[in-house]
């Protein structure tokens, strides 16, 4: 599902897009669209099933509230810069 909001995304704005912020607390974990994975975002390495059974209900929460979606928007302000 967020694979395909990310491509609806690029189509709608013309802009290429790798990852989307899932969760942006202490540690930034990403959705990776070359690969399907959820990894950090310092070090591009997935997470285990241990760290994923923890961040999941997170990204969940993220989900429902629409956070997910304003990290995907937030990132086309900041490939076009402020003001653009």
């Amino acid at each position: 599902m967020l694979r395909a909001r990310m491509s609806f995304a690029e189509e709608l704005y013309g802009i290429r897009m790798n990852y989307l912020p899932l969760v942006v607390e202490d540690e930034i974990i990403i959705l990776d669209k070359n690969d399907g994975g959820i990894k950090r975002l310092s070090d591009k390495k997935p997470l285990s099933e241990n760290e994923l059974k923890m961040i999941l209900p997170k990204i969940r929460e993220n989900i429902e509230k629409g956070l997910i979606d304003l990290y995907l928007t937030m990132n086309f302000q900041c490939i076009h810069g402020l003001g653009e």
